[in-house]
């Protein structure tokens, strides 16, 4: 029932690194350049549960975002310093980076970038009577919140997922209700999925 949980993520893996193309890092800075792409190698990934359900067929399909030796988060403002386009590029050349189709539009504040995507929403599969497979009239919804942080050398990003349920029908709440109850039931740390909070984790350097 429980699908692998979307987290768009916007690393860039590229074949040839040359040059060093970022702005020159000053620790302590209080704000981005304008106009500019910054190239920062991802150094570490991990993930955080908050109070989440801990069963085994929950946790299974999630994992910290992949990264290698080549991966970069990668972003250039706009004229105005007010917002940041996610780039996919093919080395660190700003003539070789294009608008990620990820649709990521950091807004920019001092050296915090942050980006709330829309709602997403799925409705979640369950098993009837007869042991077929069915769409429930509850929904898995998830909200992104990621936030930037530009510390000069280096940064973090936090991709914090909110999970929740939704009833797609008048009556689609006691579904809901069973989803969550049946989900306590089998989790060792009794936790559902109302409530739950999935923080994604990156950091690195600028290059």
């Amino acid at each position: 029932m429980w699908r692998a949980f979307l987290v768009m993520a916007i690393v860039t893996v590229m074949s040839g690194c040359p040059g060093t193309v970022s702005p020159q890092p000053v620790q302590g800075r209080t704000t981005v350049e304008k106009n500019t792409t910054y190239f920062w190698k991802v150094a570490s990934s991990t993930l955080e549960w908050g109070t989440c359900s801990d069963a085994e067929d929950f946790r299974a399909s999630v994992s910290a975002l992949p990264f290698g030796m080549n991966s970069f988060l990668i972003y250039k403002t706009d004229p105005e310093g007010k917002t940041a386009k996610a780039q996919t590029c093919t080395s660190l050349d700003p003539s070789t980076c294009s608008d990620s189709n990820s649709g990521i539009v950091f807004v920019v504040g001092g050296t915090e970038l942050t980006f709330v995507r829309d709602l997403l929403k799925e409705p979640l599969r369950v098993r009837d009577t007869t042991g077929m497979e069915r769409d429930s009239t509850c929904s898995l919804t998830q909200l992104e919140t990621w936030t930037m942080r530009d510390n000069g050398p280096k940064f973090e990003l936090d991709v914090t997922n909110s999970l929740g349920l939704v009833a797609d029908t008048a009556d689609g709440g006691a579904e809901c209700d069973l989803i969550e109850n049946s989900l306590i039931s089998r989790s060792p740390n009794m936790a559902g999925v109302r409530g739950c909070i999935i923080n994604f984790k990156l950091a690195g350097d600028l290059r």
